[in-house]
This record gives structure tokens, C-alpha cells and sequence, in this order.
């Protein structure tokens, strides 16, 4: 088994409410998510312990586009990470998202201070609106009854 090439440090941020309706996001560099799901699974395990499951709502994601694109998803990209202290749902921003957005939906996702200038930018308002999305997205599917 070969070792994937380093790519630079994981991009992941979690919130300060793990419980929280979007609990962090993550921003892999490329669509070969399990070759960065080691990263991931490290910055997860040092902030909740070891992960006992993930579960993911995206078809494929070599076909997202970026969630700056007219062709991205109704729904954005999701996975819920199940640990012994916490189940985490993470915006997943695909990699071709460009990064001025990604980076504001990294902030807030994870409930970081924006820089106040920032906050009347369209990228803001776009990861806004992203955001509730994926929050609408995570209440539709708790709502849903259980099928037997």
C-alpha cells in the first residue's frame, strides 16, 4: 500500500457545540476523500476520541462541483462523524469550492470570530445561506420517521 502524498495540514474545524445542527466543517484538498480521511479521523480523535462511525449524504463527489457554483448541490455535502463523547455533523466543502469561500464557511461552521468587514462581503452572505441549507437539511432528516 502505497502512502498518499502530504498535502498540507488537514482543513477541519470544529465548533465549540459539537451538538450543534453543523458541528464544524472539513475541506479536503482533492475528491480522493479516503486517502484524507486519516487527517480527519486524527483532528476528530483529539478533540472527541476515536470515531465508531461516519455516515455521509453525497451521491459522489467527484461530480460536486464547488458550492460556489451555479450547478452546486440543493443540499450541501454532509458527514456525521459518531464518537463515544459526541456525533458531529460536518459541512464537507468540496475541492473545488473556491478557498475565500471555504475559509468563511470554515469560521462559520465552527462559530469562529469573523472579522467584522468580512461580514457585508456576498461571500459571507453566500456561506450564510450555505450554511442554512445544510441546517435545514439536518432538521428534515431528524424529523423523518424511522423506517422498519
Amino acid at each position: 500500500m502505497s502512502t498518499p502524498p502530504l498535502l498540507g495540514p488537514t482543513r477541519v474545524r470544529f465548533g465549540v457545540d459539537p451538538a450543534a445542527a453543523i458541528g464544524g466543517a472539513w475541506y479536503p484538498y482533492t475528491v480522493q476523500l479516503a486517502d484524507e480521511l486519516p487527517g480527519l479521523l486524527a483532528s476528530a480523535r483529539a478533540q472527541f476520541g476515536d470515531v465508531t462511525g461516519i455516515d455521509v449524504t453525497w451521491q459522489s463527489f467527484r461530480r460536486l462541483p464547488g458550492l460556489d457554483s451555479p450547478d452546486s448541490p440543493a443540499t450541501p455535502p454532509m458527514m456525521t462523524l459518531s464518537t463515544p463523547v459526541a456525533t458531529v455533523r460536518l459541512l464537507v466543502i468540496p475541492p473545488r469550492t473556491a478557498s475565500s469561500l471555504a475559509a468563511i464557511l470554515l469560521r462559520l461552521a465552527s462559530n469562529t470570530v469573523q472579522p467584522q468587514a468580512s461580514t457585508y462581503s456576498l461571500e459571507f452572505r453566500r456561506a450564510e445561506r450555505i450554511l442554512e441549507l445544510a441546517a435545514r437539511s439536518v432538521s428534515s432528516e431528524t424529523r423523518r420517521p424511522a423506517v422498519q
